[in-house]
């Protein structure tokens, strides 16, 4: 899982990104806000166990000089549907059978956050999986995954990853299959605000985030991809790995007083008590557009940055027809 991060130095020395003009959307885009835990009081599979590993997993971090991260809900709901639905299907991979990416599975659960996944696949012939095994069998699938080594260790380098602040767990058995998700996520933003269903495509719409007191916004960034297609178990199986669309369009932050950027521009975006607003066009066509917020606390000049939200916004096929 991957997404180029943003660095400020850099982009002042870059002309910030045209917007093509597009058309305001037809009236009044109808909006929900989004942030917290949107699962409430889930009430998951196996918690026992997964507390035994959660326990483990922030003692690696701690070792490690990474900051605890909290237990989430969210993740563990949308953990337990995927890994039940890989389990039934018997699908291997960072995708379900819908062709779904991890992050498009949290955004339509209500996730807003920048996420990361790992997933842990067991297979077993001859013989059913008792679910009297899941404590034993998380706990080893996440011990693999923290054995592994430079330059091979993705999935222990997003386990120690100091960016995340929260995780949820998922797991399923389904006969003589074993499934086990961490779902990570980089709760920072106050909150977001999105359309609440479908818009036109080629539309402008509205995007808000409220940051935390005293963060500085560097940059907003969009990426697309097309809506998925449903995907055969063999070719789920080879994408071993996944990452967010590359940003086809950015909004740089306003720049302070006497500076510019290299273009002569002062940028697209300012904050208002914390919230900067912003309107985003629909470009490409109908599908998945993701909203990546950058920002630090204090001054972010010189500081290497991650997304703080992979918030989504969808332009419906049916809606992008002229009316």
């Amino acid at each position: 899982m991957a997404h180029g991060s943003f660095v400020w130095a850099a982009a002042l020395l870059a002309a910030a990104c045209a917007c093509v003009p597009a058309s305001r959307s037809d009236g009044p885009v109808p909006l929900v806000r989004r942030g917290g835990n949107p699962a409430g009081t889930y009430a998951e599979r196996f918690p026992e166990a997964k507390a035994r590993l959660f326990e483990r997993l922030n003692r690696e971090r701690r070792a490690a000089g990474a900051a605890p991260v909290a237990y989430d809900l969210l993740g563990a709901s949308v953990g337990d549907a995927f890994c039940l639905d890989a389990a039934t299907a018997r699908t291997s991979g960072h995708w379900d059978a819908a062709g779904r990416p991890p992050y498009l599975r949290w955004a339509v659960a209500g996730g807003v956050d920048y996420e990361g996944e790992n997933v842990s696949t067991l297979t077993r012939t001859g013989a059913d999986v008792d679910e009297s095994e899941v404590p034993r069998l998380l706990l080893d699938a996440h011990g693999q995954m923290m054995a592994e080594r430079p330059p091979e260790d993705g999935h222990r380098r997003t386990v120690l990853d100091p960016g995340w602040t929260h995780v949820g767990i998922g797991a399923a058995v389904v006969g003589g299959e074993f499934r086990m998700v961490e779902e990570f996520s980089r709760r920072v933003a106050l909150w977001v605000e999105v359309p609440r269903s479908p818009v036109r495509a080629g539309a402008r719409v509205p995007f808000a985030v409220k940051l935390p007191p005293d963060w500085a916004l560097a940059a907003i960034e969009v990426g697309f991809e097309p809506a998925p297609h449903p995907m055969s178990r063999e070719e789920i199986r080879r994408r071993s790995s996944y990452k967010y669309p590359a940003p086809s369009q950015r909004f740089l932050a306003h720049t302070p007083v006497n500076t510019q950027y290299a273009d002569g521009s002062r940028g697209e975006v300012g904050l208002v008590r914390g919230v900067a607003r912003v309107d985003i066009p629909l470009l490409s066509g109908p599908g998945n557009y993701y909203v990546f917020v950058f920002a630090a606390p204090g001054s972010f000049e010189g500081k290497k940055l991650s997304p703080l939200t992979a918030a989504l916004i969808q332009a419906d096929s049916l809606n992008s027809r002229p009316k």
